[in-house]
């Protein structure tokens, strides 16, 4: 199953402030952070507006991301546009001690996607859920064959890591 992320973060190299998984079959999953770092002014003027939700613990929101991805037994295929969406995904399979959460068994694809604009594509651009419908909008697409600006080698890369049943 293919899960396209977006994060929204707290400036380059920031804290994670919220996050969104949108699958394939249109599934998806989006939670805010709490801020333990002041927020930089770019953020707090063009991300921060557009959460749409209270946030919550951290805790909480790798809870509720467990279950959204336990519901589907896997291969788990996780595809972004942007190297820092797959370094806070990544991070959220993290508990205490050096333990990791499950799915224990995925594939990250980070994508160039030269043709895609995600601020253009969002029905709300910097709300991490929105962005992520984007992301899948346009790469289901170009699957599908519904568009064909999407570079070959990206497309290769997803249907290699994806293959059809």
């Amino acid at each position: 199953m293919r899960y396209f992320i977006d994060t929204e973060f707290n400036g380059t190299g920031g804290q994670l402030l919220s996050i969104a998984l949108v699958r394939e079959d249109g599934a998806h999953f989006y939670e805010v952070l709490h801020a333990h770092e002041l927020i930089v002014p770019w953020v707090k003027e063009h991300v921060a507006p557009h959460f749409g939700q209270e946030p919550i613990a951290r805790l909480q929101v790798v809870k509720k991301m467990q279950k959204f991805l336990r519901k589907d037994a896997g291969p788990h295929v996780f595809i972004a546009d942007w190297p820092e969406d797959l370094v806070h995904f990544n991070a959220m399979l993290l508990r205490d001690h050096g333990k990791r959460n499950d799915p224990f068994r995925y594939a990250c694809l980070l994508l160039n996607l030269a043709g895609f604009d995600t601020a253009l594509a969002s029905r709300t651009p910097h709300n991490a859920l929105e962005d992520a419908r984007a992301l899948a909008a346009y790469v289901e697409g170009a699957l599908a064959g519904e568009h064909e600006d999407m570079d070959e080698a990206d497309l290769a890369l997803v249907r290699r890591a994806c293959p059809e049943e």
